[in-house]
């Protein structure tokens, strides 16, 4: 699934600030994801998390540093097609939409089929393979407004996956669904990232089920990222911890032992 996974650097964020009014959101944040990295971004509700993966995808844009993709600033990227996106709560926004768990899925395949074509056959079995691994193939003919929010999630999951991206980036895509669908996704991602080598970046709450399936762990809070590890996820686990900023380090975290990580 996808092209081009031997390129080393897949995301790469230098002294990134980002402020909705005058207060950053993201202060001095530098880091780099790698092809075939696993990493989930956890931290408190409110902290910004999502404005890392808008920034990833190009909706915001920082005012202060430099984001990169596929070693190429973002400002030129192109290959969206690349990258694949499973916002928080889809279903929500789709409530009466007039369209088909089949229809939604292919609408996502256009990069493949070209502009004012129609799908062939092999389009059609692409869907319908995606939509059983999903186990939504049942339901192909089925509106999306009569589906549960878990029918939903998979169906939007099968959605980002059809156009078979380097880069899958998902935001809380466990929330409020149902344990099956948790499982199924979770299953699904790890197997992308094992052994199609797909990088995925996701932002959850899911700390103890994640800490199992991703290779890397960053933390966000109070505008600055830092990676965890092993006893740091153990902490995470056990109780909530803070970033306090050194005035003459531009965002500093420090920890139990006293070592500041400067941004991964």
């Amino acid at each position: 699934m996808g092209l081009n996974k031997c390129m080393s650097k897949v995301i790469e964020f230098k002294n990134v600030h980002f402020r909705y009014t005058s207060d950053d959101i993201l202060k001095c944040v530098s880091f780099d994801i790698n092809s075939g990295d696993f990493v989930s971004i956890i931290g408190s509700n409110g902290a910004g998390k999502s404005t890392i993966l808008k920034l990833i995808l190009g909706e915001l844009h920082q005012y202060m540093g430099s984001i990169k993709l596929y070693e190429e600033d973002i400002s030129k990227f192109k290959n969206w097609n690349r990258i694949g996106y499973l916002e928080q709560n889809a279903y929500s926004k789709i409530v009466n939409f007039p369209a088909t768990v089949y229809e939604i899925v292919m609408s996502n395949n256009f990069a493949d089929i070209g502009l004012f074509k129609f799908p062939n056959k092999k389009h059609k079995d692409k869907v319908m393979k995606v939509l059983e691994l999903l186990g939504m193939h049942k339901y192909k003919d089925r509106m999306i407004s009569k589906l549960s929010g878990g029918q939903i999630q998979r169906v939007f999951l099968a959605r980002t996956l059809i156009s078979d991206p380097n880069l899958i980036v998902l935001d809380e895509p466990t929330n409020g669904v149902d344990e099956e669908t948790v499982d199924l996704i979770y299953n699904i991602l790890q197997d992308l990232n094992r052994d199609e080598k797909v990088s995925i970046v996701m932002v959850t709450h899911d700390v103890e089920r994640v800490s199992k399936i991703s290779n890397r762990i960053f933390c966000f809070e109070d505008g600055t990222l830092v990676e965890l590890d092993k006893k740091q996820i153990y902490i995470e686990l056990s109780h909530k911890h803070k970033h306090p900023h050194d005035n003459n380090v531009c965002s500093c975290c420090i920890y139990n032992n006293g070592n500041g990580v400067n941004n991964i």
